[in-house]
């Protein structure tokens, strides 16, 4: 009897352990899965796994791995620009983190970290009073952690925020502390980060040109020893500023050259805009109207380069929200090894404890785990490869999406520019020009008002059209109507007559009215068209867009940046493109899905 009763306990022990064993080994992989697809952009699929890893942790009653489950998903919701919802997540991963012991330093650090996030949602939040207060918890709480290295990042992060607060004395400090933390660990690179935005500060803060400099001086040491680029590029830059605004150009000058010597620095186009198109003012400031004239033809090659080339993605964020995300992101899964660290260790004891009381079944408990562990590596690698070609098609959508999005900016820029730069110094040469004589002035006058309404018009047509005031094909009308000449006939037709072109979002309307633009523009300008006909028609559940011209069409060996404009917005509407081109004539068929 005694020996059925202990084989009753033996076999409920083993099955109870068992089952801990597997929701511990479940959520180790479950957050590798999760942390994973958030590192590589799957933002949605890391808060669907996200969810049952806080039902897994509900489960064991863990609390450090609830508190460590909802802050994660405070991360992703975040990220995903779900402020609101990131804010519930973290309000209840801070409920279960304050019933912690603080005696452990992994509960600690949870804490801290924690908090360290919260600070940096409510000034995301422009919550600043918020952000400030949480900031001050998470440095308080970082002075009593023993990892040097993590009390250095938070220190760091918290910094940044103080900054933006403009409480510089309590970024001063902190940033001191931080680097005097890297400086003692050998880590050149964190050190000069934590240097550079603590002379951030000092300018910032209104501090005496003699201390900047000699502060500045120090720190320019070590960049002898720095091997990051891009650790490099942010103490140059902020070096840049305070010598542009001290006007020492010379130096300042010196410093770009600095920047633009960097190895790789080819890599970030958009970077090395930023510097060209700054530079060129510095050089300007000096009456160096030369290199002035050369650095800006630089940055307006860059810009025109960066959205023709749609593989130019290098955007670089140089910014402190950026570093204090990026540290976030690093404390993160800091503290996710952590926790996979004690799981594995707790692993270990149970298994050690199951084969002490079950010896006699644990060769055959052994075999059948590897036979599973075979199957879901099987399966693993097969959810792998469907993960990945679901990244790959939505990576090509968000690059198209980027694509149009950065051709917008550049187009309003470039709309602005002519339109406030080089206008109104063409009305004060018209104004000057009518003070002259009356036999020079007429023909002056006239070439200069025709030259100025002709930019007025291309800056109008860069711009993009208000969609709140008009629908799409109101503003097709307008803009049409204002194309037409006496060498081209254009038409619109738009059936059915009657329907409600307001249900169009704004986003889609904007592509439709490029796609025309561009057709119509390259029938003009290329094709020498005399008649373009232009139709919208509503063919449910897809609209049809098309566009037709009379011109001697376009060389499809030709590098037209409007085709490719064309093609780029009809792959962001998810649409169907087809173009025909003749001596006889063009067509451009475009057909949308709207409702499916």
């Amino acid at each position: 009897m005694k020996n059925k009763i202990r084989v009753l306990l033996l076999a409920a022990l083993s099955a109870f352990i068992s089952a801990q064993a597997k929701t511990t080994q479940e959520l180790e992989q479950l957050t590798f899965a999760a942390d994973s697809l958030y590192s590589l952009g799957q933002i949605d699929a890391a808060l669907a796994i996200s969810e049952k890893i806080i039902r897994l942790a509900e489960q064991t009653g863990d609390e450090a791995a609830i508190t460590s489950s909802y802050t994660s998903q405070g991360v992703y919701l975040r990220s995903s620009g779900r402020i609101e919802e990131a804010v519930k997540a973290y309000d209840t991963a801070l409920k279960h983190a304050r019933q912690l012991p603080q005696d452990s330093q992994e509960n600690l650090e949870a804490l801290t970290t924690l908090y360290n996030n919260l600070a940096t949602l409510h000034l995301d939040m422009k919550n600043a009073e918020r952000a400030g207060k949480y900031a001050e918890e998470a440095v308080k709480l970082a002075e009593k952690c023993e990892d040097k290295d993590f009390r250095s990042q938070i220190f760091a992060v918290c910094s940044s925020i103080f900054i933006k607060q403009e409480k510089f004395s309590l970024a001063k400090t902190y940033l001191t502390k931080a680097a005097a933390i890297a400086h003692d660990s050998g880590q050149t690179d964190a050190e000069l980060s934590s240097r550079s935005y603590y002379l951030l500060a000092l300018f910032r803060s209104g501090a005496s040109s003699d201390e900047i400099n000699t502060y500045m001086d120090e720190t320019q040491k070590l960049t002898q020893k720095v091997q990051s680029t891009m650790t490099l590029v942010v103490f140059y830059q902020i070096q840049f500023i305070i010598r542009q605004a001290q006007k020492d150009y010379a130096r300042a000058i010196e410093t770009a050259g600095n920047i633009l010597h960097l190895p790789n620095i080819g890599d970030y186009p958009f970077l090395l805009y930023d510097i060209y198109n700054n530079l060129h003012l510095t050089y300007k400031e000096t009456g160096n109207y030369k290199m002035a004239y050369g650095t800006l033809l630089k940055a307006k090659e860059l810009s025109d380069s960066l959205f023709v080339d749609e593989k130019s993605r290098q955007l670089e964020e140089l910014s402190e929200k950026y570093e204090s995300q990026k540290k976030e992101l690093e404390l993160q899964q800091l503290n996710e090894k952590r926790t996979q660290e004690r799981h594995v260790m707790q692993g270990w004891i149970i298994g050690l404890a199951f084969i002490l009381t079950i010896a006699v079944s644990a060769g055959i408990y052994l075999l059948q785990r590897q036979k599973l562990k075979l199957e879901r590596q099987k399966r693993k690698a097969k959810e792998q490869e469907k993960q990945f070609e679901q990244l790959q098609r939505s990576t090509e959508l968000q690059m198209t999406h980027d694509y149009l999005e950065q051709l917008e900016e550049e187009r309003s820029r470039l709309a602005k520019e002519l339109h406030d730069g080089i206008c109104n110094d063409l009305l004060a040469l018209e104004m000057k020009i009518q003070s002259e004589s009356e036999n020079t002035k007429n023909e002056w006058t006239e070439n200069l008002k025709h030259t100025r309404e002709n930019i007025r018009k291309v800056s109008h047509a860069l711009l993009p059209p208000t969609f709140q005031a008009a629908t799409i094909d109101q503003i097709l009308r307008s803009y049409l109507n204002d194309l037409s000449a006496g060498r081209c006939r254009i038409s619109l037709i738009t059936l059915p007559e009657d329907a409600d072109w307001s249900v169009l979002p704004d986003e889609m309307a904007l592509n439709i009215y490029r796609i025309i633009q561009e057709a119509t523009g390259n029938a003009l300008k290329h094709a020498s068209a005399s008649v373009i006909e232009v139709s919208l028609k509503w063919e449910l559940p897809d609209l049809v867009l098309n566009v037709t011209d009379n011109g001697k069409g376009i060389s499809e060996g030709r590098k037209a940046t409007g085709l490719r404009s064309i093609k780029e917005r009809a792959k962001d509407l998810k649409a169907k493109l087809h173009i025909q081109t003749s001596e006889a004539g063009s067509s451009v068929e475009v057909t949308i899905p709207i409702f499916r």
